[in-house]
């Protein structure tokens, strides 16, 4: 009785690892890890070189000089009307920047003040409005020199100078008063193309 009792017990285990070896899935079958034969019916991708990408470091202080430089203009324009020159035309506001350069100037874009009626200058950290006009427009290349007859406008004010073009890949600064913002915005990143 014991010898049944023991086989049945023998019966039982071996069932149960078979159930479970059946439970549990199949490992995947193995590649050969020989070499493998190349021919027209398989090809292998080429090799590629890892080539090194400088990582851009952002200037430590981006609002250093520039912000001794930079200002806000808003342009009240009146766009003509060419389909009937006899209309005023409608009445626009725009706000561009610009920045100071030798002589008490301060060079803005082209688009930024055509056709004005009028334009106020105003510098960071003052909140008065300064009446500009604009001494110098070229539309082909989308500059404008404007002026402020105010004497006190440029005191503590910085020029800044022309410098050359930047090296693709280096890291720039893009300043100005993006539309709806009251305060400077700066912006950096890298060249990526140089057109002229």
């Amino acid at each position: 009785m014991k010898r049944i009792f023991l086989s049945g017990y023998v019966a039982l285990f071996f069932a149960s690892l078979a159930y479970a070896q059946e439970g549990t899935p199949a490992p995947p079958p193995m590649e050969p890890q020989g070499p493998q034969r190349t021919g027209p019916w398989k090809s292998s991708p080429p090799a590629q070189e890892v080539v090194p990408v400088p990582v851009p470091i952002a200037p430590p202080k981006p609002n250093g000089p520039v912000q001794k430089s930079l200002v806000r203009i808003t342009a009240t324009s009146v766009d003509p009307d060419y389909k009937a020159p006899w209309n005023a035309g409608s009445l626009q506001r725009g706000v561009g920047a610009g920045f100071v350069i030798n002589g008490n100037r301060i060079m803005t874009n082209a688009h930024v003040v055509a056709n004005n009626r009028y334009i106020t200058v105003e510098r960071d950290g003052d909140p008065n409005k300064y009446p500009a006009q604009v001494q110098f427009i070229a539309n082909d290349c989308d500059l404008a020199l404007v002026t402020v007859p105010a004497k006190d406008f440029f005191k503590n004010m910085v020029p800044l100078k022309f410098g050359g073009i930047p090296a693709l890949e280096s890291t720039v600064s893009a300043y100005g008063y993006p539309i709806g913002g009251e305060r400077m915005s700066v912006t950096t990143g890298i060249v990526s193309r140089v057109d002229f």
